[in-house]
């Protein structure tokens, strides 16, 4: 079975869909009778596509067909690319599928229009109006929080983007979606459409609570102090406002460290904790997928404040590690954690509960004891990467039977 992989983002990973992707890859390229093509982007000054490869251990080609970065127009090059490049490395390798990697990319909106014959299928990780759902950019437009220039550019083409997601799902008949809230967002059809639901996993050996030893972040280990880790990209939309706001608050009672791990605009944030002291904060940037793990493995509690979330793999991370959790109860994120019991959920954008709930998690050794062990049980049991690969197999056979 060849499988023609569509990766808007891949390795080095930028966000959820990148990490997706790499999981999702290095499972089924486990397997001898599946040959995995990556077409992908290149991304980075130092990208080398040997180095990619060898991370996946040698067994998936890379195509890379077009350059990125963590603008807004990369993913309509990467369109245009894909359409001019397609059909020449399906006539040379005759693939038997096409799995695009993300919904909201639709990196192949463009061969839609051609009627090809290969099956194809498309993962949700989110849509335009479940970004737009109630609980998540409604909050963020009516509130005060400066957007980076890539939210804004959506809002701003929001029109254009949504019709074309309109057409893409319509001309689109096998989903796999990555949580049943993000699910219910297509319309389920038995005779037009297919829509499986496979949730995010992680690899549960790398995201261990007791990984291999290792120098990165030693300056974590001079830090006598609780350390919180946030992880992700640093948007408007990962509720970061509400996650400063609350350090404010918690930082008046007990002597924490922050640490905020993404790439993003970190002046717009450090501007934000004017007042705050260096002591108690550092901001990362972005940090390489092969060494994301070590930082899990260094802190004490993991925090995802976001507005809307569909099925966040970084929350997954933190608890395959085992990890203290405190996320927004919003969008799928209620599907991977029984409050209280390996995790807690709080109000999007609400600082004072956050902060309360951060004070009292550190002060109750036995609840954290308790949601640690639980929630790395969970993660080893339900959302292991090995299982999403499995599932996703079993859909690729199903579809090409029906071809």
């Amino acid at each position: 079975m060849k499988i023609a992989f569509l990766a808007p983002e891949f390795l080095p990973t930028w966000g959820g869909v990148g990490i997706y992707s790499v999981n999702l890859v290095k499972e089924l390229s486990k397997g001898s009778d599946i040959e995995i093509h990556v077409i992908t982007p290149k991304r980075g000054i130092n990208y080398d596509a040997s180095k990619i490869s060898e991370f996946f251990n040698d067994k998936i080609h890379i195509h890379n067909i077009s350059n990125a970065n963590d603008g807004f127009f990369y993913n309509f090059y990467f369109q245009l690319s894909l359409l001019k490049n397609f059909n020449s490395l399906n006539k040379k390798y005759k693939f038997d599928m096409v799995h695009a990697a993300n919904l909201v990319h639709m990196p192949d909106i463009y061969l839609k229009f051609q009627q090809l014959k290969i099956p194809s299928l498309t993962t949700i990780h989110t849509t335009l109006k479940s970004q737009s759902h109630l609980n998540g950019q409604v909050k963020l437009r009516n509130s005060a929080v400066k957007k980076s220039a890539v939210e804004k550019l959506t809002s701003l083409y929001y029109p254009y983007i949504e019709f074309l997601e309109r057409v893409y799902i319509k001309k689109t008949k096998n989903f796999i979606a990555v949580s049943n809230w993000v699910k219910r967002f297509i319309k389920e059809d038995n005779n037009t459409k297919n829509i499986r639901l496979i949730h995010n996993e992680v690899d549960v050996n790398r995201f261990s609570p007791k990984p291999k030893k290792s120098n990165e972040f030693d300056f974590l280990k001079d830090i006598n102090k609780p350390t919180i880790l946030f992880s992700g990209r640093l948007l408007a939309l990962k509720g970061l406002s509400t996650l400063i706001s609350s350090m404010k608050k918690v930082l008046k009672k007990e002597d924490l460290y922050f640490v905020f791990a993404g790439p993003g605009n970190i002046k717009q944030w450090e501007n934000q904790l004017k007042g705050v002291k260096k002591s108690n904060y550092k901001f990362l940037g972005y940090v390489e997928y092969e060494k994301i793990h070590y930082l899990y493995s260094m802190s004490d509690m993991f925090v995802l404040p976001s507005y809307t979330e569909s099925f966040p793999l970084t929350v997954l991370e933190a608890m395959s590690s085992g990890l203290p959790v405190i996320a927004s109860n919003v969008g799928g994120i209620p599907e991977m954690i029984n409050n209280y019991e390996d995790g807690i959920l709080v109000e999007a954008g609400n600082s004072g509960q956050l902060a309360q709930q951060i004070t009292d998690l550190l002060d109750n050794n036995a609840l954290r004891k308790k949601i640690s062990i639980n929630a790395r049980k969970k993660v080893v049991k339900k959302f292991n990467s090995e299982i999403m690969a499995v599932k996703t197999k079993k859909f690729y056979e199903e579809v090409l039977s029906k071809k």
